[in-house]
């Protein structure tokens, strides 16, 4: 092809182009860029010449990794999820577990009445005990399956008092009830302990003296003994009982009522329910996805392609859950979360592989199937590369923490990001390869074998309007100065509104959260907290391999310290130990005292075992305290263990409750036992025990998952500015999402902790693609961020508002759970978009960094592709590229076309590397001040005819002032 002079005076010119230096960061950044370009361009064109092999291969691997998911087995105990392994109540929760395992089931009834000390009031609540005494389930009566205490079935109330006595109860005078309440701590006749009075009452009146004149609540605690024999109908009396409460009582002004089945029943049935709209949630992004990845013609819908989208995500569950199942990895009911974290992400991905296809020029449009498909995945793959890496680090962080079922949870995350990312490249890829063979063969979207012969594409759908919306009228809009300004004292408020709710965040963990508003068990709780606010958990002491000749002393202070202790409520310290040493003090049986010792104490370990023995089977005191003590199966028989229950004082908040948690360990711990030991524990201690670390942790983990998502992103958009830039979109995102969280009333437990870590990784994929597009741009500085918008803030929103429709019908939801979910995930995409799309872009605009490439590069990329060849119409479009500001430069791997063809040539000048625009994503629109076709705004696809009427414009009018804008001045520049 022969050049003119004027040509030649141009290549001259071309080739003296200056020398940039690089710095260590761009050499590396080239070296990983570059090879990860040259991977993908040989993995797309690998996928697309074998697409259907590719999709088998997939689909094989994933189903072998699935093979591990037949071990399936969800763990529900929170000692195994929560609680550190090494912690110590894991060996203590054990040992009580095995001498001491849990027997008992419940229902507790709250009774409110204006005095619930008057007399009818009294009849209503021993009707009450009488119907519960009454009901019937196959056969099996209260009586039948009840805990006893004493020969007794435990019921707790204040007719206790006079054991349920109905001529008695009905004899009393109201005098007769103040004057026994009045003693505050008082014997039970029944149960042969201890009782406070002002724990069986709620808002208590009293005169101005103190002495109490009445009560508004009163508590009535049935206890049943959980054995497998009799569970069901155990459950069943608990139901009907349930039905017995909401019904009423004529002579009780309401009735709250708590099961040992209620929490399953109310708080799990709302999951359940809830999982409903999750799936809803699932079809309204599905057809989301199709109105977008595809067009309305019957060509260019993309239904099976949608399809395939979701399919990744289901292989990317199938391939994390088995591999981590196999390996052995925790599952807990909170890696239900796992679909719709891949669904959000993989639909991104998705987004950006598909715009990257569509972004494809006039002159690439040309080329084989195979070759437009590698320049697809070359293109996209370091976008999603750089979401998907830091995404992966950021879970692989997460997994180093010390609390298992959130490490658990992590690891799962991890796999499935990564198994989403190489399937996204593949699985996917070789969708769309033949989804574009359907398409080229003019075969219906719908019903595949049936070809269009004379169809004509309307051309409403030619057109991608997301792109024109973010090219010609928000990308100029938010260049303004008076929006810049706007918008940047609009991120200064909200983060600062929300760093101080980020500070104010407090760690509580209150399990009434995660009842439904609108439930029995939910109003049980609140009436609770309203009639009996200074109501503490049951605890106890418990004492092991313990020398009592030795330590009898030591055994004695420490009930005395814990009976005085300030977390321990009066009168609710139940202490064998007492009236056993008054029985063997005042027993004058033969067999019994020569076993005691002048001080009056047994005189050996042995002594002491046969005397506690003999109290607790034969005397009817001592069998009130049978279940708080354990001998061995040895003849004689030896004391193994024993424990001393008690309640703890209100506490307001997880601060205070660790702190009693860690007086009473101090108790015991400080004893200086010689043998043995004791130790306080309660169900709820476990709880107590992640609270003690939860926060910690989560600062933790987020604080090292920033520092790794920043290395990574500053290896892959290799600009330390830029990287620091997108690094501030995440922080802020951090911030207004945990910041909002405390307006919302929302505290730091397990389930908000998963969802801030999982935040992260959503919160880099918002402002990272806008980032790295911005880089591969040339221009002005306010032109870059607007075309950086066109070419990814489409992919970047549909991303995030997929994410939002996934969870958009929770927002209604009753379950707090599900609720939290929402706030969560709705934080995150309206604060990462608004940085993202708003904050990011006018901040580059005013000290965003020089781009990869220079104007020079680009003039040369044109010279060298004349030189190669390029015909007149190609040339021409190659200048418009050039003027758009961005160039395809696909000369760096031997595989690009352009390279084949300067090498079929014969041409040997210089090629400026490969990296530019590599970003898979630039607008391909007209330009408003120019009116061409940007090569790098690929959102809207144009025929050719538009194309050709494009360049007929361009030429028309010579005699304007118009022509200068369409000519490629070689000196200056476009």
């Amino acid at each position: 092809m022969g050049h003119t002079e004027d040509e030649d005076e141009d290549s001259n010119h071309l080739t003296k182009v200056s020398i940039r230096k690089k710095t260590c960061l761009k050499f590396v950044s080239d070296g990983i860029i570059g090879g990860l370009e040259n991977a993908f361009y040989k993995l797309g064109k690998a996928v697309a010449t074998y697409p259907i092999l590719t999709i088998i291969i997939c689909i094989v691997i994933c189903g072998l990794f699935g093979i591990g998911m037949k071990d399936f087995n969800q763990t529900t105990e929170d000692a195994e999820l929560w609680v550190p392994a090494t912690s110590r109540i894991q060996s203590e929760r054990k040992w009580v577990l095995d001498n001491f395992p849990p027997i008992t089931r419940y229902a507790s009834l709250i009774l409110v009445e204006n005095n619930v000390l008057s007399e009818r009031s009294f009849q209503a609540m021993y009707d009450l005990y009488q119907q519960a005494l009454n009901i019937e389930v196959n056969g099996k009566k209260f009586e039948d399956m009840c805990y006893s205490v004493a020969g007794h079935c435990y019921v707790n109330n204040i007719l206790e008092i006079w054991s349920y006595n109905k001529t008695v109860i009905n004899s009393l005078t109201l005098e007769d009830k103040y004057k026994v309440v009045n003693q505050n701590v008082t014997y039970s006749p029944l149960y042969h302990k201890e009782t406070d009075i002002t724990t069986l009452i709620g808002k208590i009146r009293r005169h101005r003296g103190g002495a109490i004149t009445g009560a508004e609540s009163a508590v009535m605690l049935f206890l049943l003994q959980d054995n497998l024999e009799w569970k069901t109908e155990a459950m069943e009396w608990e139901s009907k009982m349930i039905k017995i409460a909401n019904q009423g009582h004529e002579h009780i002004r309401q009735i709250y009522i708590y099961t040992t089945r209620s929490f399953d029943d109310e708080g799990y049935g709302a999951v359940n329910s809830d999982t409903k709209l999750l799936s809803a949630g699932f079809s309204i992004v599905f057809i989301y996805v199709i109105l977008t990845l595809g067009r309305f013609n019957l060509l260019e819908q993309k239904l099976y392609l949608s399809l395939a989208g979701l399919l990744v995500v289901g292989l990317s569950i199938m391939f994390a859950y088995g591999l981590a199942m196999a390996c052995g990895v925790i599952y807990g009911p909170v890696h239900a979360l796992m679909p719709f974290l891949l669904l959000g992400i993989g639909v991104d991905d998705m987004f950006v592989i598909v715009e990257a296809w569509k972004n494809l020029t006039h002159v690439e449009q040309k080329l084989s199937l195979v070759q437009r498909m590698a320049l697809t995945l070359k293109r996209a793959g370091v976008s999603v590369t750089v979401t998907s890496v830091t995404d992966i680090v950021a879970f692989a962080v997460g997994a180093s923490t010390v609390i298992p079922g959130l490490s658990g949870f992590c690891i799962y995350a991890a796999l499935g990001i990564f198994a989403l990312f190489l399937l996204q490249s593949t699985f996917f890829v070789a969708c769309l390869t033949l989804d574009q063979m359907r398409v080229e063969a003019r075969r219906n979207a719908i019903i595949c074998c049936y070809v269009h012969k004379n169809y004509e594409i309307n051309e409403c759908s030619k057109r991608d309007y997301g792109q024109l919306f973010f090219k010609h009228y928000y990308g100029p809009f938010l260049m303004k100065l008076p929006v810049k300004i706007t918008v940047m004292l609009i991120t200064a408020l909200i983060v600062g509104v929300n760093l101080y709710g980020f500070i104010q965040l407090r760690q509580d963990f209150d399990l009434t959260m995660y009842i439904p508003s609108d439930s029995y068990a939910h109003k049980y709780a609140k009436a609770k907290e309203a009639y009996f606010p200074y109501a503490g958990i049951d605890s106890a002491v418990y004492c092991r391999d313990l020398s009592y000749k030795k330590d009898v002393k030591l055994f004695e202070e420490m009930i005395k310290k814990v009976k005085n202790s300030t977390y321990v409520q009066n009168g609710t310290v139940v202490n064998w130990y007492e009236p056993f040493h008054y029985w063997l003090v005042t027993t004058n049986k033969v067999d019994i005292r020569y076993l005691i010792g002048a001080d009056g104490y047994p005189y050996s370990n042995y002594a002491f075992a046969q005397l506690l023995y003999k109290f607790i089977t034969e005397t009817r005191i001592g069998q009130a305290f049978s279940p708080y003590v354990k001998f061995t199966n040895t003849t004689p028989p030896f004391l193994q263990g024993t424990y001393i229950p008690f309640r703890h004082t209100y506490q307001g908040d997880s601060k205070k409750e660790i702190k009693a948690m860690e007086s009473l360990r101090d108790i015991t711990d400080q004893m200086g036992f010689s043998t043995g030991k004791c130790f306080p524990y309660a169900v709820q201690y476990l709880t107590y025990e992640t609270n003690k670390i939860l926060q910690v942790e989560l600062y933790r983990n987020l604080a090292l998952a920033g520092v790794c998502v920043f290395i990574v992103t500053l290896l892959l958009i290799a600009n330390l500015w830029t990287s620091l830039i997108v690094f501030t979109c995440v922080i802020f995102t951090l911030i207004d999402v945990a910041g909002t969280l405390y307006f919302w009333d929302v505290t730091i437990d397990t389930a908000s902790s998963i969802l801030l870590t999982l935040s992260v990784g959503l919160a880099v994929d918002y402002s990272a693609h806008i980032g790295h597009t911005y880089m591969t741009i040339i221009g002005e500085k306010n032109e870059r961020p607007i075309k950086a918008l066109a070419a990814i803030g489409p992919a970047v929103f549909s991303g995030g508002f997929s994410t939002f429709l996934a969870f958009l019908l929770l927002s209604r939801s009753n379950s707090y759970g599900f609720a939290l979910f929402f706030r969560v995930f709705f934080t995150v995409v309206v604060f990462g978009l608004f940085h993202g799309l708003a904050y990011l872009p006018v901040i580059l605009s005013w000290i965003g960094p020089e781009p990869y490439h220079n104007e020079e590069d680009n003039q040369k990329y044109l010279h060298n592709g004349l030189s190669n060849g390029i015909n007149a119409d190609e040339k021409e479009e190659y200048e418009m590229d050039a003027d758009s500001g961005c160039i395809r430069q696909d000369t760096s791997t031997e595989n690009s076309p352009l390279k084949s063809s300067q090498s079929e040539s014969g041409n040997s000048s210089e090629v400026t590397d490969g990296t530019t625009c590599a970003i898979a994503s630039s607008p391909r629109v007209k330009s408003k001040s120019t009116n061409c076709v940007d090569k790098n705004a690929e959102f809207l696809p144009e025929n050719e005819s538009l194309i050709e009427s494009n360049k007929d414009e361009m030429t028309t009018d010579a005699d304007t002032d118009t022509q200068d804008k369409y000519t490629v001045n070689h000196e200056e520049g476009s």
